[in-house]
């Protein structure tokens, strides 16, 4: 039986075994499977898993690598996709008992790129109901249960992609599949301590994925590494006819290493002494990343952002928009099978919003995307804490264990913008810290580049949790 060494590979070392034939992909996602069938159940991490198609998709591919078909390097790569991407056959259940059992019959782009690819899907992910757009007050929100921490199984695994960043970071899969609204791809990669990529808006199809906020949703890679997220999200970018907010951007991800030099970075600190829940221990780590970066070569300048009511802007968008994805619920009275108390109560809550409400918040958020596009003409890009905090206990309210703003995610989501979620250490009870670095559009290889580079010179995003399995 294959060991954890090889779980834990990456999918840049998986790849070159897998395609000289020293690693088989039937095994490799035999050993998967069996790994999932002890760990998985203990975090949470699956709504479904799918050994049959697992084991059909592995035999393929190494007949297809055995009569040297080889696709590239996510070939015989066994990955899990979050439960709000639609897998032919297959259910997909959004987190909610409304939609447990619904079913689907076409995958999502993404899915069916990463078929193409060659990639084994082991299964779908689990995930906060309908992606926490509704609101969630506890990480008890899901039809799975709460996200296990692997570092710490009674702490909180992160939001909305809870299964993808437990099964990462046990090793459960070689890579995953998120999306992001505001903050569901960064937040389980700071807490679970893994690499995990918020591609530009519209560089990744959502054609066959769950509608959060239309004009804030993102699809991408949670991963072992930077390399991995680059691998990753060269498969799955570009146009589609199927979704008109998928841009026709040339996806350029250079692999070679960048000069650091010539890149102008704005270091964006955070107040951790006047801040609410922000831990000393947190800013530490920080700190010794931005030391890092600055000694691989990286000009960092203190600033910061442009003054603006982000965050209010961005919640005024996301719930209107929201609350018309899911009207529907609203209607039936699905919304009262939510887990969540909080969540049904959305309407009321934002009753008093109004057409002339939303007006302003279009306005304005033209207005942020202009001072961040003359933001950028100074600065490539944008490094900041990731969170304040470690990872919360599941059992309290997360609105009083994560009680801070988060105004770098405000302005990233609000401008559609890229970012990079990088481990960089441990804090409180010797859960993950991170970081990230935040581009302008379409930016992707620069973030890519510097996590590489920062990566190279680091382990953080290779240590591993004291699981038993």
């Amino acid at each position: 039986m294959i060991g954890e060494d090889v779980l834990y590979l990456s999918v840049a070392e998986l790849a070159p075994k897998i395609r000289s034939r020293k690693l088989s992909p039937v095994e490799l996602t035999e050993a998967y499977l069996d790994r999932i069938g002890r760990l998985g159940p203990k975090l949470n991490a699956f709504a479904t898993v799918t050994p049959d198609v697992a084991r059909e998709q592995a035999r393929a591919a190494e007949r297809e690598i055995a009569k040297d078909r080889y696709r590239g390097p996510l070939h015989g790569i066994p990955y899990g996709a979050k439960d709000l991407l639609a897998t032919a056959g297959i259910k997909t259940g959004w987190g909610a008992k409304a939609t447990k059992d619904q079913m689907f019959d076409k995958d999502a782009t993404v899915v069916r790129k990463l078929r193409e690819a060659g990639a084994i899907l082991l299964g779908k992910l689990a995930m906060v109901e309908f992606a926490g757009c509704l609101g969630y007050r506890f990480a008890d929100a899901s039809i799975s249960g709460p996200g296990r921490n692997p570092w710490d199984p009674e702490r909180w695994t992160g939001g909305s992609s809870s299964g993808s960043g437990a099964a990462v970071a046990s090793a459960l899969v070689g890579f995953a599949v998120g999306t992001e609204t505001w903050g569901s791809i960064l937040c389980p990669s700071a807490f679970c301590g893994i690499t995990g990529l918020r591609p530009t808006y519209g560089r990744v199809s959502r054609a066959g994925g769950m509608v959060g906020a239309y004009t804030f949703d993102k699809i991408g890679p949670l991963a072992r590494s930077a390399e991995d997220c680059r691998l990753i999200l060269q498969a799955i970018a570009g146009p589609d006819p199927d979704d008109a907010s998928a841009a026709d951007e040339p996806v350029r991800l250079d692999g070679g290493r960048l000069d650091p030099s010539r890149i102008r970075g704005a270091l964006i600190p955070l107040d951790f002494k006047k801040t609410k829940g922000a831990e000393p221990e947190v800013k530490s780590r920080f700190d010794q990343a931005v030391a890092d970066l600055r000694g691989a070569g990286l000009t960092l300048t203190e600033t910061s952002l442009p003054e603006f009511p982000a965050s209010e802007m961005a919640s005024v968008h996301i719930k209107a928009e929201a609350l018309s994805t899911f009207e529907n619920f609203y209607k039936s009275g699905g919304v009262w099978d939510l887990k969540d108390p909080y969540a049904p109560y959305q309407q009321e809550i934002t009753r008093a919003l109004n057409g002339a409400d939303l007006v302003k918040a279009w306005r304005m958020r033209a207005v942020l995307q202009e001072k961040m596009t003359d933001f950028y003409a100074r600065y490539d890009v944008i490094v900041t804490p990731n969170f304040m905090s470690v990872a919360p206990s599941i059992h309290e309210d997360l609105n009083k264990s994560l009680p801070y703003a988060d105004p770098v995610g405000a302005v990233g989501n609000s401008c559609g913008l890229p970012s990079i979620a990088l481990p960089c250490g441990f804090g409180k009870g010797g859960m993950p810290v991170g970081f990230q670095i935040m581009g302008s559009p379409f930016e992707e290889s620069t973030l890519l580049g510097l996590g590489a580079l920062y990566q190279s010179r680091t382990r953080f995003h290779r240590e591993r949790p004291p699981l038993n399995a």
